[in-house]
């Protein structure tokens, strides 16, 4: 491979690997990754296939037929990427490839295997249709390079997530914590004025937890707490964000709603936490209530910093008024 197509190769790679986003699941990165990499050659179909047992199972593809969805399994006596499989050597293709399949075949293609630790763990597949120029043997020694740093992900995508959950999660309550807190909500409000959707962000404060940890321990304390968080991520929707913002004080993004739906939805939240019995020093029963205060994008702010500021404003005048008050900014 010529030098300048290697510097081109490698600094693709690292972009692809910076690009993925932490968190999500294998398929997700998968889908995202061959995306990526058909935009950067020039191709119009594609599809990542992963070994199990004596088939192929697809996992992300783009260009194919609707039938061709993740999960769908091939057969390694069904083409070419059964044989790549079978001789463990990339393939480069010039000519339509026979298939059963309605989409339109590549006029030009690639079958690469991935290889993890010397064992073959799957096949990317990509394929230019009529019209393009067709793929070269330099091009099968670049995508060659791609198909090694898949099978180092493939390898660490479980390590991977494991170590970025350690990393946004909060050790003591198990919400997410300020790091991932200030990710998302800069994500929210892009994803919000794409859309032209509002998101609200909520702070939300125990009453009396001072004192609590006062007359009953900062052990208590903390156990209360995480009995508190519990119940925060039992009464939130699945799309909703709750990090520890600090102390007892929770912030919650409720992506894509109005000030009326996440005042709905604080107050239910209020009353699940007043309905909990807590359990104190000496199993002495305590019943704690929440004070909220809730800012709304784009209404009451443009930016991350100022949305929370006035969300926290608008909890401070909540508590000043009394137990579990929820007040908007105004």
């Amino acid at each position: 491979m010529e030098p300048v197509r290697l510097h081109a190769t490698l600094n693709w790679v690292i972009d692809a690997a910076a690009d993925l986003v932490p968190g999500e699941n294998l398929e997700g990165a998968l889908e995202r990754y061959l995306d990526r990499l058909l935009d950067w050659v020039g191709a119009e179909q594609g599809s990542i296939m992963l070994l199990q047992e004596d088939e192929l199972s697809i996992v992300a593809s783009r260009g194919l037929d609707k039938e061709v969805k993740p999960g769908m399994r091939v057969g390694l006596h069904e083409g070419p990427a059964g044989e790549v499989v079978a001789q463990g050597k990339p393939r480069l293709i010039t000519g339509k490839i026979a298939s059963r399949r309605k989409n339109h075949r590549p006029r030009s293609a690639m079958i690469i295997p991935i290889r993890a630790q010397e064992k073959i763990v799957g096949v990317l597949n990509i394929g230019k249709l009529s019209g393009a120029e067709d793929f070269t043997p330099e091009d099968l020694q670049v995508i060659s390079v791609v198909a090694a740093q898949l099978a180092w992900l493939l390898s660490n995508f479980e390590l991977m997530a494991k170590m970025w959950t350690l990393a946004i999660t909060d050790e003591l309550t198990g919400l997410h914590n300020r790091r991932y807190f200030f990710l998302r909500i800069r994500e929210e409000i892009q994803r919000a004025e794409r859309y032209d959707k509002p998101m609200c962000v909520v702070m939300l404060d125990l009453d009396g937890f001072k004192e609590l940890n006062r007359n009953h321990g900062h052990l208590i304390g903390d156990e209360i707490l995480q009995q508190v968080c519990a119940v925060v991520r039992r009464n939130l929707r699945a799309v909703d964000i709750a990090a520890r913002y600090g102390g007892d004080e929770i912030v919650v993004i409720l992506p894509e709603t109005s000030v009326p739906a996440g005042f709905s939805i604080i107050t239910r939240l209020q009353a699940a936490i007043s309905e909990e019995v807590f359990v104190g020093h000496n199993g002495v029963p305590v019943q704690l209530s929440l004070c909220a205060g809730i800012a709304q994008f784009p209404g009451d702010a443009g930016t991350p910093d100022d949305l929370i500021h006035r969300a926290d404003v608008a909890l401070l005048e909540a508590k000043a008024a009394g137990s579990g008050r929820v007040l908007l900014a105004d």
